[in-house]
């Protein structure tokens, strides 16, 4: 028996704990394999009696506490005999400790762009009353140009990948950019691409309504979502039949309802969390996405899955690779452009019956090549693969 954990802060929760319960439930049909999650904050309401059957919950403290996590961890793979622990976006703290007493393989699986650290660098050192005053009297000379912020984001993701067996990237671009920054030899990196998955849809929906959706957390150093209510300002004078609808909440929330009223927009509805975006995938003709950085953006692959055109900023290899070629299956617009975005957003509104049917279907053709099986199959040969040298 196999035994795999994944390390969250939250389950369920976003689009990297679907990953882990997609390959869960691939597992699950395989013999010889176990999959636990291990989490800070485990959602009660949202776990489900499929995902009780393909993983085991084990609660640890949270990452406030290294010292603490790290020592619930080292007892779990201790007590559970566990030979995989896969760190989901970055390295536990005090994970060389846990390797050396325990001899389990470890992963460390990138849900991002490379060097993704930092813009939650640069965000952190604003965050609260005390940091914005060294950040305006010290921090932003340093941080303005983003060099010290990737350099911290390099030392920090070479870390990672010196710690682990193995580092997963979301696509070919990443392991190349990845390599070449940290100035590794391509034929001797343990750098493995695994692209996120994607569930097909059985009953597409082409007969779309008038929505411009957009789905996702509102934080607002990476989801931005002020840029898209600023976009919406601009064009919904000339889209009177349209509406745009944003499901999700977050920090952010409170004062992205604030600026909505500031600039007067009309026919804008703020949904809320939902566990289940499908309903809301399958009336809406357009997906938006307007973030500063996003590794392999789930919305927009779900998008795509339910026969919606995607509109996204070309911030991310990621992102071109989903949408593009462009016009094909979606549209990319220079980052980060918001009248450029406007003027996409009347393009594909204004599209004729005939185009948009083929960049729908398209995009729904694209995204079988992404089905849940096909990805966790990869993963199940690299964790076959670290097994073979443990």
């Amino acid at each position: 028996m196999i035994r795999i954990a994944f390390i969250h802060g939250s389950f369920p929760a976003g689009g990297a704990e679907r990953i882990t319960i997609d390959i869960a439930r691939y597992l699950s049909g395989v013999s010889g394999y176990e999959v636990y999650v291990l989490a800070t904050r485990i959602s009660e309401h949202l776990l489900t009696s499929e995902i009780l059957n393909v993983v085991k919950l084990r609660p640890i403290p949270s990452q406030g506490m290294p010292g603490h996590r790290a020592k619930a961890i080292e007892r779990i793979v201790i007590g559970e005999n566990i030979d995989i622990l896969v760190q989901v976006s970055k390295s536990v703290p005090g994970i060389e400790g846990i390797i050396q007493r325990t001899g389990c393989k470890t992963i460390v699986a990138c849900h991002g762009e490379p060097f993704w650290q930092r813009y939650i660098i640069t965000y952190r050192r604003q965050k609260g009353i005390l940091r914005r005053i060294m950040w305006h009297l010290f921090n932003k000379r340093r941080f303005a140009d983003g060099t010290l912020a990737m350099k911290m984001a390099k030392e920090r993701t070479l870390h990672d990948y010196m710690s682990c067996d193995a580092y997963t990237v979301l696509c070919d671009s990443y392991k190349k950019e990845t390599e070449d920054a940290l100035g590794l030899d391509p034929s001797d990196s343990h750098i493995f691409v695994v692209e996120n998955p994607e569930r097909p849809v059985p009953d597409v929906n082409f007969n779309k309504e008038k929505i411009l959706l957009f789905c996702g957390r509102f934080e607002n150093w990476s989801k931005r979502i002020d840029r898209l209510l600023r976009i919406w300002g601009m064009v919904q004078d000339r889209l009177p039949d349209w509406r745009l609808v944003l499901l999700g909440d977050g920090p952010a929330g409170g004062m992205l309802r604030k600026l909505a009223v500031e600039l007067g927009l009309e026919r804008v509805s703020f949904e809320g969390m939902r566990n289940d975006a499908h309903d809301y995938y399958r009336k809406a003709s357009v997906v938006c996405l307007v973030s500063e950085t996003e590794g392999w953006p789930l919305a927009l692959t779900e998008a795509q899955a339910q026969g919606c055109i995607g509109i996204g900023f070309g911030c991310t290899s990621g992102i071109k690779e989903i949408l593009g070629p462009d016009g094909k299956c979606g549209f990319i617009v220079p980052p980060y452009d918001e009248n450029a975005y406007a003027e996409t957003v009347l393009k594909v509104a204004s599209l004729s019956r005939e185009k948009e049917l083929e960049i729908r279907m398209r995009s729904v053709e694209k995204r079988l090549a992404y089905a849940p099986d096909i990805i966790a199959e990869k993963w199940r040969v690299l964790f076959d693969t670290l097994m073979q040298k443990k």
